[in-house]
């Protein structure tokens, strides 16, 4: 099955009986998701810094009083959304993955998903992009996996790097730069390989390679199907 969307149901925090506690979840479930994706849409079009918790709790049709039954600050609500969001596409993009074993095509489809993703999402690129450290905080959702491929990669013989940590940073710096460059109208639409390409031959791949890898066709992200017991 292709995953569209994350789903997320809050735990039980009481002992009442299962059927009422499930209702009541089900409700503080649904308005936090309606903040979440208010203040989604009102950080990415207007800022952080500039966005009010009236402006959110207004955009999410809720009480300014009742935001703080869900968070405690703005700040609060923005570490929530980061997580959600980079966590989401770190998800899928590992779904990707998975059907591949060559560390220099994962490393691919992990800029190509997210430069896709900028393409058909904006709110989701200009919330990337409008955070004051938007590398760090990508980074710290991103950075493990990205690192864990790139080692990989080295210790295969696939990339020839004598700076690791700098070509991985240099490598999340141009991918903000692609993406930033979609918003403004100035990316190809072949930017997501155009853009794997150019990270691949930073890493050390030839020109050959780095194309033919960076134009496969990107693979479904699929959950994986539980075996059958015989």
């Amino acid at each position: 099955m292709v995953l569209l969307d994350n789903g997320r149901i809050s735990p039980r925090r009481d002992d009442s009986p299962r059927r009422v506690g499930t209702r009541v979840e089900r409700r503080k479930a649904r308005t936090r998701a309606r903040l979440l994706a208010a203040a989604r849409h009102l950080f990415a079009t207007g800022g952080v810094e500039q966005t009010t918790i009236a402006e959110i709790a207004g955009r999410a049709d809720i009480a300014i009083g009742s935001f703080y039954n869900y968070f405690g600050t703005k700040e609060e609500l923005l570490d929530a959304l980061i997580e959600e969001l980079f966590s989401e596409q770190l998800r899928l993009l590992q779904l990707r993955q998975a059907q591949v074993n060559d560390p220099a095509e994962k490393i691919s489809i992990a800029h190509r998903h997210l430069v896709r993703v900028a393409q058909t999402d904006s709110d989701w690129a200009w919330l990337l992009v409008r955070l004051e450290v938007p590398h760090r905080v990508a980074w710290a959702v991103l950075g493990s996996a990205a690192r864990r491929d790139l080692r990989d990669g080295i210790e295969g013989g696939r990339f020839q790097l004598a700076n690791p940590a700098l070509a991985l940073n240099a490598s999340g710096g141009a991918l903000f730069a692609v993406i930033h460059a979609q918003l403004v109208g100035e990316g190809s639409k072949n930017a997501s390989s155009e853009h794997a390409e150019g990270v691949l031959r930073s890493f050390g791949l030839s020109q050959a390679d780095a194309t033919e890898i960076a134009h496969r066709p990107l693979p479904d992200a699929v959950e994986p199907t539980e075996a059958t017991p015989e």
